[in-house]
């Protein structure tokens, strides 16, 4: 009886022997490689911080959308823009298409490479590669002011005008997207403005 005891103790002493190996050899190994593989996981989550400032105030896809005292409605959409740290209200704009709807639904559409763009007052510098497009008319220029508070839109330097009755080369075209008038004009009075058209 007791030599039985005994063995019963001894089997239980290995058992709990082999259990706590077992359990330090397999199952604890195993917890701390999950924990370590947690650990790297956590490492990789953390979200990476560009310490670069050039870049940190580029903004994708940008739109802006604006309705004046007339009822026109302004939009202007941007590939990419720069906000200007020193100049709150200034961004500048990149691959630029802009429209402006008015009242009677008929469209002006301007786009160029490049744009500053004021958040105030919504007035736009259009730059490089500027074109603008209302009814039948084309415009293309090196430079378009487009002026909100005079309701006039300046385009400068290089300016071509066409439209299925004529083309004209100037250095300035003045266009009031109230009265719809147009102004073309040389910068010099000894030279004149270029039309080509028919009569």
């Amino acid at each position: 009886m007791i030599s039985k005891n005994i063995i019963q103790y001894l089997l239980l002493i290995i058992l709990i022997i082999m259990s706590i190996f077992f359990y330090k050899e397999y199952i604890a190994s195993d917890e701390n490689l999950s924990q370590k593989q947690n650990k790297i996981q956590k490492n990789d989550e953390k979200p990476f911080v560009e310490e670069n400032n050039e870049t940190s105030n580029i903004i994708e896809n940008l739109s802006y959308v604006s309705k004046d005292l007339l009822g026109n409605t302004y939009i202007i959409k941007a590939q990419s823009a720069e906000v200007q740290e020193n100049k709150i209200d200034q961004v500048q704009l990149f691959k630029v298409l802009a429209k402006i709807i008015q009242q009677d639904d008929e469209i002006i559409y301007i786009n160029s490479n490049f744009a500053d763009y004021n958040k105030t007052n919504n007035n736009t510098v259009f730059k490089d590669n500027v074109n603008v497009k209302y009814g039948d008319q084309s415009i293309d220029a090196n430079i378009i002011n487009l002026n909100f508070s005079k309701n006039l839109i300046e385009i400068q330097e290089n300016v071509y005008f066409n439209n299925n009755n004529a083309k004209i080369r100037a250095d300035k075209i003045e266009l009031n997207f109230e009265s719809k008038k147009l102004k073309i004009s040389m910068d010099k009075q000894s030279e004149n403005v270029e039309i080509i058209g028919k009569y």
